[in-house]
């Protein structure tokens, strides 16, 4: 199985203001992307930045866990900016699903 990196960047607080996720973010990833995302919660900043880069590979799955992770922080007050860096293709591929602007992509 190809490996995903989820990175954390915190204040001097210990507060996540910063997860950076990278890799293979695919099926084969997601219930360790999953856990990751629920073990962060507790220690999010009320405003926290979440960026995508350098991603291998991409596909539905990890688009459902990044919307359901979203929707969550709406829910519980946190806000978040997504800062998508994906290649023309993965770009292209979300343009033409309709999903670039539900993905804050035309930034």
């Amino acid at each position: 199985m190809e490996s995903v990196k989820f990175q954390k960047s915190s204040n001097s607080e210990g507060i996540v203001t910063q997860i950076s996720i990278s890799g293979f973010l695919t099926i084969e990833n997601a219930q360790q992307l999953k856990k990751e995302f629920i073990a962060v919660i507790p220690n999010l900043n009320n405003q926290v930045e979440i960026v995508i880069h350098e991603v291998d590979d991409i596909d539905v799955s990890f688009v459902q866990l990044i919307v359901a992770f979203t929707r969550h922080l709406t829910d519980i007050g946190i806000k978040y900016n997504l800062q998508w860096n994906l290649d023309d293709e993965q770009r292209l591929l979300f343009e033409n699903v309709g999903l670039s602007f539900e993905l804050s992509m035309n930034q």
